[in-house]
């Protein structure tokens, strides 16, 4: 379905802010440009977006029209219009995993950022999400950028690296949970008098299983579970690679090596995914069908209260029936590897795209260093959008909603820390056969180092067909 939102303005009210010229000139510039933006629904917060150009057309008096797609939908539009080379649209919305198929097809941002005169204002991106999903190699998209706490436009770009996005919009695996059992005094001394320590939030996969354990119960006391400690989102489906990969991260594994060989065969890989089956098979601490389940279906379960917490990709409601209910957040935990405490949940942030065959290319960028700007991402904060820049998150600690608070400073710390995904023009090709391993293992069909084994081996084919 077309949601197709067209903001018209004739007047101009401050173009000075993104213009330099006379009067005259700018009245000229502004009612003669029209920016037309190719854009996500849901999944990339359109609502605050869409707001945002409003009030950008008010201050400029540049003609904006946005128009969203979902995702499915989305990607296609986006590649065909690239395809086609058409000049339609001057700004793109793009998830990440899309760069290294359509890079040729984009304008480079860096000349913009130094013509501006200062590059202070991408310091304000949190790194990790900023590199992952901005800065590319045009002629090797695969090759990772320098990791940098503070984004260096200068070493970016001496490495053979452009910046070829502005980061809109990012999803990171987080924990929702029912904060009001955490707290009932009756489950604290029946957990602590279980398992010798206190109910609070965990830190490690081991803790987290404990709790989940706890809360898998028979509350009617008629031989049915009617309650269970966490969902996973275990179905063939992307939300079931990303979920796997998570796991994945915080075993030590990875996709692939330097070389883009893959290895989530490892040791590390296997032990990932028999822990992950194990929650659902052994211990079962999973909703019965949670093998069908996707970003929806476990928001569904959280929400009726039929699980005590849920992994999805953004904050999650209880159902207005669950009087007393209480939502708090939580990091994915991680896996101790001596002293050290490691994490990754997924990551994927969305970015805003100059379209190579745009006539306004310029404009373009000056409307995209609006939408992600200071100013305007901390406005994002009403809409509940997930922003990018540190200085919204430091922010986001003042709003007056507390369980909104929480999970701000939740999704911050988990992007710095998050694992995005892999720099690869065939990303979908491997996506699907990783799922198909996690199925064939979750079903009984296979071991899990059998099904992983035998994924390598076709995701080694399939690089080698794509040409790495």
């Amino acid at each position: 379905m077309l949601c197709m939102i067209a903001i018209s303005c004739s007047g101009c009210t401050d173009g000075s802010i993104y213009r330099s010229g006379s009067p005259d000139e700018l009245d000229s510039l502004s009612s003669s440009t029209k920016l037309k933006v190719l854009y996500a629904t849901v999944e990339a917060g359109s609502e605050a977006v869409v707001n945002a150009a409003e009030n950008y057309e008010k201050q400029t008096g540049i003609s904006v029209e946005v128009n969203t797609f979902p995702y499915n939908s989305l990607q296609e539009k986006v590649f065909t219009e690239l395809s086609r080379m058409s000049s339609e649209y001057d700004l793109i919305a793009v998830d990440t995993p899309w760069i290294p198929k359509i890079i040729q097809h984009l304008e480079p941002m860096t000349p913009f950022i130094r013509q501006a005169e200062s590059t202070a204002d991408i310091n304000d991106f949190i790194a990790k999400l900023f590199l992952d999903s901005s800065v590319f190699d045009k002629d090797m998209p695969q090759r990772v950028p320098p990791g940098m706490d503070t984004i260096n436009l200068d070493r970016i770009t001496a490495a053979g690296f452009d910046i070829w996005s502005l980061p809109i919009q990012s999803n990171v695996l987080t924990v929702s949970y029912r904060k009001d059992l955490f707290q009932d005094e009756a489950n604290r001394a029946a957990f602590k008098k279980r398992f010798k320590r206190e109910l609070s939030i965990p830190t490690t996969l081991d803790e987290y299983m404990d709790i989940a354990k706890f809360f898998t119960r028979d509350i009617n006391h008629d031989g049915t579970i009617d309650m269970y400690g966490t969902t996973l989102m275990a179905g063939k489906h992307e939300a079931g690679f990303v979920d796997y990969k998570s796991f994945l991260s915080v075993f030590g594994g990875k996709l692939f090596d330097e070389k883009l060989n893959p290895v989530f065969n490892s040791e590390s890989g296997v032990k990932a995914l028999e822990t992950y089956g194990s929650w659902i098979l052994k211990d079962k601490v999973t909703p019965p069908d949670v093998l069908s389940y996707t970003w929806d279906e476990v928001e569904i379960a959280f929400g009726f209260g039929q699980v005590a917490m849920g992994m999805n990709f953004h904050d999650m409601k209880l159902q207005p029936n669950l009087q007393g209910g209480q939502v708090g957040y939580f990091m994915l935990p991680g896996v101790k590897n001596g002293d050290i405490l490691v994490r990754g949940p997924h990551f994927g942030s969305w970015g805003l795209a100059i379209n190579k065959y745009s006539e306004h290319k310029k404009e373009a960028y000056e409307l995209a260093d609006y939408l992600t700007s200071a100013d305007v991402q901390r406005d994002y904060l009403r809409f509940r959008q997930h922003v990018t820049r540190k200085s919204a998150y430091a922010t986001a600690k003042t709003v007056p909603d507390e369980s909104l608070r929480e999970y701000y400073e939740v999704l911050g710390q988990s992007l710095s820390v998050g694992m995005g995904r892999p720099r690869i023009k065939n990303y979908d090709q491997v996506s699907e056969t990783v799922q198909t391993a996690v199925q064939q293992y979750l079903t009984g069909k296979k071991d899990a180092r059998t099904a992983l084994d035998e994924a390598a081996v076709k995701v080694e084919h399939l690089m080698r067909e794509s040409g790495y």
